[in-house]
């Protein structure tokens, strides 16, 4: 089982949990069922509106493309439309991920209390994946300020790949502004090879740790790796204030 399918599965069964029995998990890749084929046995089981609630940081041509034209035959960038399947007509609902939220920068800035050392010159890079569009570096963005904003003031933003600054690219000038501990937050669901290979490496620890002691200019400074946030049990409540909204409980 993926991690990405393990925290999906633990976040639907939160969401059971709070009274929603009619809860499916769908994927738009790699893993099963897909999206298509769980909101068609949603429709099997009796559902005429189906509302999908991507469990993403940020939008991306998964969510503008993938969602409504491969699974459902809808428009690119289309929220809401009518799906034919079973000989019956669905509507479709396509909820907006989860980055912009404000409890997302309140879960990333108690993860910096968890980890920093009191007394210590603290930097904290946020980490995004990266896209060739600007979803997935704006919502990095946002959450950067919102640190900021909570007084953090050596907040840094580095990208796994397609987009800039890269992480490697940052760590020695965080160092280099005198660092004495580095706080690394991957804005990122899940772990998996992106967050147990690549990204250790470019932040100069080893893979699979969570966190080392990275050398420059004849200075040991400590990286601490946080954990991604998408397990984090307070992310329901984000899913059920969505639900809400659209007028379900």
């Amino acid at each position: 089982m993926s991690f990405n399918k393990g925290v999906l599965d633990m976040q639907a069964d939160r969401l059971r949990a709070k009274g929603y029995d009619n809860v499916y998990v769908g994927f738009n890749e790699t893993s099963f069922p897909s999206l298509a084929e769980a909101a068609t046995e949603m429709v099997r089981d009796g559902y005429d509106r189906i509302v999908i609630l991507p469990f993403f940081v940020a939008s991306g041509l998964h969510i503008t493309r993938d969602f409504p034209m491969k699974h459902f035959g809808l428009p690119r960038d289309a929220t809401d439309g009518v799906w034919e399947c079973e000989g019956r007509e669905v509507s479709i609902h396509i909820e907006q991920p989860f980055g912009d939220e404000p409890l997302l920068g309140e879960i990333l800035a108690e993860r910096v209390e968890e980890l920093r050392t009191p007394g210590k010159k603290t930097a904290i890079i946020v980490m995004g994946h990266g896209s060739r569009l600007e979803y997935n570096r704006n919502v990095v963005n946002l959450n950067a300020d919102r640190l900021r904003a909570k007084g953090y003031d050596m907040v840094y933003t580095g990208f796994n790949e397609f987009d800039e600054p890269k992480i490697e690219d940052v760590i020695p000038g965080m160092i280099d502004d005198g660092a004495e501990e580095i706080i690394a937050l991957p804005l990122f669901i899940s772990l998996g090879k992106h967050l147990t290979m690549d990204v250790p490496a470019k932040l100069g620890i080893e893979n699979f740790s969570d966190g080392g002691i990275v050398h420059r200019g004849g200075r040991d400074v400590e990286v601490k790796y946080a954990q991604p946030v998408g397990a984090d049990p307070r992310l329901c409540d984000v899913l059920v204030e969505k639900l809400r909204r659209l007028g379900l409980r």
